[in-house]
C-alpha cells in the first residue's frame, strides 16, 4: 500500500510540472484575440479533471491501506515482543528459555512453555546486542495476564513490547519524539499519548500525531517581570507607610493601704 501511495503522489507532482510547463508555453503561443483561445479554458478544466482523479484514487487508497493495517493488527492481538533475553551460540529452546524468565521476574508460576503457540527471533543476528523474540499465546487471556504485568520486569533488563504494524510503529516513534517517554504508551494496538494540555488522545498513524496540538506557553509570565513588579510595590509601600509610634507603658496604681 505504501509503493501505491508513493507512486500516485509521483504521478501527482509529475502531472503538475508537466502542465505548468505546458499551460506556460501555451499562453506564449496564442494570442488572446484568437478563435482558438478557448483552448486554454478546455486545458484548464481537463487539467481540474485530472488532479480530482488523482486525489479520489489517493483517497482510496488511504483507506484500503488503513484497513489492511487493522486486519493486520487484529492478526497480531497474541502476540508480544521480549527484549533482553542473550542469545546463544548454539541452537536454544526459545519456548523453555522466555517461559522461565518471565515466571520467574512476574511471579507466575502457571506459565509454561505449553503456553506459547510460537516463539522465535525476529531479524539477523547482531554482535551488539540480541535480536527481539516473538511470541505468539495459546489464548489472549493469558497474553494480557503477562502484557498487565510488564511493570515488574523493571531493572531486570527485560522489557515488553506489542508486536505493531510499520505504520503503527513510525507513529509510536514519532509521538515518543514529539511529547516523551513517559507520555506515550500502547495499549491493544493503539498508541495513547498525553498531550501537553492534558488530554488524552489514541491515534495509530503518524499524520494524526501531527495534528495533536501543543499546548501553547504563551501565557506564562516571566519571573523577571514578576519580580520587578513585586519590588516596585514593596519600595512604594515603604515610602507611603507612616512610622508607628511606641506607646509608652502606663503607669501602675499605687495600692491603697
Amino acid at each position: 500500500m505504501e509503493a501505491i501511495q508513493n507512486s500516485i503522489q509521483t504521478m501527482t507532482e509529475h502531472f503538475n510540472a508537466q502542465m505548468a510547463e505546458f499551460q506556460k508555453s501555451l499562453q506564449g503561443a496564442i494570442p488572446a484575440a484568437s478563435p482558438t483561445s478557448n483552448i486554454a479554458s478546455q486545458f484548464n478544466m481537463f487539467r481540474t479533471f485530472v488532479l480530482s482523479a488523482l486525489a479520489g484514487l489517493q483517497q482510496q487508497v488511504e483507506v484500503l491501506a488503513k484497513q489492511t493495517d487493522q486486519l493486520e493488527m487484529r492478526s497480531r492481538r497474541k502476540m508480544l515482543l521480549i527484549h533482553g533475553i542473550p542469545e546463544g551460540k548454539s541452537a536454544e529452546n526459545l519456548s523453555s528459555i522466555v517461559s522461565a524468565s518471565l515466571s520467574k521476574h512476574l511471579k507466575l508460576p502457571e506459565l509454561q512453555a505449553e503456553s506459547f503457540s510460537r516463539c522465535q527471533r525476529l531479524g539477523q543476528p547482531r554482535d551488539d546486542k540480541p535480536r527481539a523474540i516473538l511470541i505468539k499465546f495459546l489464548d489472549i487471556q493469558t497474553r494480557n495476564k503477562i502484557w498487565f504485568a510488564k511493570t515488574a520486569l523493571k531493572n531486570t533488563g527485560l522489557t515488553l513490547s506489542e508486536f505493531l504494524t510499520k505504520d503503527r510503529h513510525d507513529a509510536f516513534l514519532g509521538a515518543r519524539q514529539k511529547f516523551g517517554v513517559s507520555k506515550c504508551w500502547t495499549r491493544d494496538g493503539f498508541i495513547i499519548i498525553i498531550g501537553d494540555d492534558g488530554k488524552r488522545h489514541r491515534i495509530t498513524t503518524i499524520g494524526e500525531v501531527n495534528a495533536i496540538s501543543r499546548a501553547h506557553t504563551d501565557t506564562q509570565v516571566p519571573t523577571t517581570s514578576v519580580a520587578s513588579s513585586n519590588a516596585n510595590t514593596i519600595f512604594h509601600a515603604s515610602k507611603t507607610a507612616k512610622p508607628s509610634v511606641r506607646s509608652s507603658p502606663r503607669p501602675r496604681r499605687l495600692a491603697r493601704r
